[in-house]
């Protein structure tokens, strides 16, 4: 079944707004465009105008069921009046879906006229189901709604050009522009907070200001994107840690921030804000919890911005999960360096993904420390900082006892030439940082990599350090794999004076 994108407006109370900003992700994922955010209003406080126009607007409407829903005064039956202006029979154009168990009797004649949708499984996916046996109206139908929202905005910009002559507004006009100033002060010190890592209060704090604000006059840009900027940094920090915190009680505080954000941003912002959608539900997904699939979220945010580091990145650490997917991985992960190198954003994250997903065990694991130390040699040569926790996990996975293994020595010999192999265990390892108790495997590793040279030179030092290294462990009496593999490395060298 084809389904045709629709503008679809969200009726919700606020008690499930979790459940409605899952709902709009998955509907958007179709293809839907989704109005769901309103202006908090007081009661008895009249509609604001972009929300009147969102339901004179839009194609169909999903209202969710709830008794908060069906109360009379609630705002949701307030929506629901409106869509009955403009739809006179409910049937292909209101979808009620009962989200909280409620009496049939409570709810209004309007919707007891259509078949209230009760999922029984999933609800997100069972609501999507169902909107996409929804109709568009016919192309005059959308034409009329069009030039009635027209001449209700005409209206609206004329009472408002009437209302600016009046002195009061121009001091209401004033005490906003101070109010908005005190905000971004403040907004200042809680992204420096969120830099320092108090994402959860941080982004608290942003949020409570962007809450002070009137309903009908928007928050600041600056204070919108300080927000937005707090919960994408919140994502790319984000640790779960086992019996306290899931990543999914850590999302559905960071996530809607950028779902909100997205009906004002366009380009590179989009893209930056899709791409930590995505990143958001990849995390869920690592706690075992389902729903949109990230990629859909990636490709969206690769659309606007076809370089974008996180959306590239992302993806590519995603990958990295999966046997086979190495090549396309690194053809996403460079894509995601370039752009990091030109525009000076996200470069440390993208190591950090880089080096997350190819050493930490799993799918391909071979290749993938290969990569690994590749990714390293690339840092080496952009002469760029690497983490001390980047290094010792280099050492314990790749570039130090692993290297008795003949897979792993194989596998990196075959991934740099000799010579920036040693250089880059050069630059990781250097012989005055060497602590006493990794410096016996030290020179195995670095005879071993001088061993793979073709020239003498390099050879002769490589069979110095393991006659040195074997002559000191037989003297403290050592044994085991060290002394082992040392005269193995030995042995491979040949009689003195052999070469390839």
């Amino acid at each position: 079944m084809v389904v045709k994108a629709m503008k679809l407006f969200l009726s919700y109370p606020s008690a499930q707004r979790a459940l409605a900003e899952r709902l709009m992700l998955a509907l958007e994922a179709e293809g839907h465009e989704v109005f769901l955010d309103r202006a908090d209003l007081k009661a008895g406080q009249a509609f604001h105008q972009t929300l009147r126009e969102a339901i004179l607007g839009a194609d169909a409407m999903v209202f969710l069921v709830t008794p908060e829903s069906v109360q009379p005064g609630s705002y949701a039956l307030a929506e629901l009046n409106i869509a009955q202006q403009r739809w006179r029979r409910p049937s292909g154009h209101v979808l009620p879906v009962m989200a909280v168990s409620t009496p049939i009797a409570a709810l209004p004649s309007y919707l007891s006229a259509v078949t209230v949708l009760q999922p029984r499984g999933e609800a997100v996916a069972e609501i999507v189901a169902a909107v996409a046996h929804l109709s568009p109206p016919p192309a005059k139908r959308l034409a009329l709604i069009a030039a009635v929202a027209a001449v209700v905005l005409v209206v609206a910009v004329a009472a408002g050009a009437l209302a600016w002559r009046h002195g009061e507004q121009r001091a209401a006009e004033q005490a906003r522009l101070d109010a908005e100033t005190q905000a971004l002060a403040q907004a200042v010190s809680a992204r420096e907070l969120c830099d320092g890592g108090g994402h959860a209060v941080a982004l608290a704090q942003l949020n409570e200001l962007v809450a002070r604000q009137p309903a009908l006059q928007p928050p600041s840009p600056k204070l919108l994107d300080m927000r937005e900027d707090c919960a994408m940094r919140w994502l790319r920090d984000m640790r779960a840690v086992v019996g306290k915190q899931t990543f999914a009680e850590q999302v559905v505080q960071a996530q809607p921030v950028l779902v909100q954000g997205l009906p004002r941003a366009g380009g590179v912002r989009a893209a930056d804000l899709r791409a930590h959608i995505g990143w958001g539900e990849y995390l869920r997904g690592r706690d075992g919890i389902g729903g949109v699939n990230p990629v859909v979220h990636w490709k969206r945010a690769l659309v606007d911005d076809a370089g974008n580091v996180y959306a590239n990145a992302m993806w590519a650490r995603q990958l990295l999960d999966r046997p086979g997917q190495l090549e396309e991985a690194k053809a996403l992960f460079a894509k995601a360096v370039a752009n990091g190198v030109n525009d000076g954003r996200g470069r440390a994250f993208v190591r950090a993904l880089q080096f997350g997903g190819t050493l930490g065990g799993g799918a391909d694991t071979t290749v993938n420390l290969a990569y690994a130390v590749v990714v390293a040699d690339e840092m080496r040569r952009r002469a760029e900082p690497i983490r001390t926790d980047h290094r010792d996990r280099l050492w314990s996975r790749a570039l130090g006892a692993p290297m008795f293994d003949a897979e792993t020595r194989a596998a990196l010999t075959k991934a740099l030439p000799p010579a920036d192999l040693l250089a880059t265990f050069g630059w990781l390892f250097p012989t005055d940082g060497v602590s006493e108790e990794r410096r016996p495997i030290w020179r195995f590793v670095q005879a071993t990599l001088l061993a793979e040279h073709a020239s003498a030179g390099p050879r002769a030092a490589a069979r110095k350090g393991f006659e040195s290294l074997l002559l000191e462990l037989r003297a403290a009496g050592s044994s085991g794999r060290l002394l082992d593999e040392a005269q193995r490395g030995l042995d491979r060298l040949g009689a003195p004076g052999k070469t390839r």
